[in-house]
C-alpha cells in the first residue's frame, strides 16, 4: 500500500490537524462550555502558554474555536474561547477515542505488538 498521497485525503488532513499535540485535549476541555485563556490552562494542564495560544490560533484559523474578548472595566480583556458547531462535531470523535481507550486500555488491558 502507497503512503504517497496526491491530491485531498479527508481522513489524512483530519489526522494531520487533530495529531497536533494539545489539539484534542483542548477540544476535550471546551466540550464542557466556554473558557478563559487561564482556565483553558488548566483544564488541558502541562501546555505552556506559548503552544497554547498557537494552538488555539491555529484552531480558531480552521473555524473549530471562537475567540471573543470581554471588556473587564479597568482590568485586562479576558479572551474566552469556545467550539464553533464544527468543532463541537468532534464530540463523536472523542466519545470513540473513549470508547476504544476504555475497551482496549483499561486498567488491566495491555496491547500486545502485531
Amino acid at each position: 500500500m502507497s503512503t504517497e498521497h496526491t491530491g485531498f485525503c479527508p481522513v489524512y488532513r483530519a489526522i494531520g490537524v487533530l495529531q497536533e499535540k494539545w489539539v484534542l485535549h483542548i477540544v476535550r476541555a471546551l466540550l464542557d462550555g466556554e473558557k478563559g485563556f487561564n482556565e483553558l490552562s488548566r483544564a488541558v494542564g502541562g501546555c505552556n502558554s506559548a503552544t497554547l495560544t498557537q494552538r488555539l490560533e491555529h484552531l480558531e484559523s480552521l473555524a473549530l474555536i471562537s475567540k471573543r474578548t470581554e471588556d473587564s472595566s479597568g482590568k485586562l480583556a479576558r479572551s474566552v474561547y469556545a467550539l464553533t458547531p464544527a468543532g463541537r462535531e468532534l464530540q463523536s470523535v472523542i466519545t470513540a477515542i473513549d470508547t476504544w481507550g476504555r475497551t482496549h486500555l483499561g486498567v488491566d488491558a495491555e496491547l500486545t505488538p502485531a
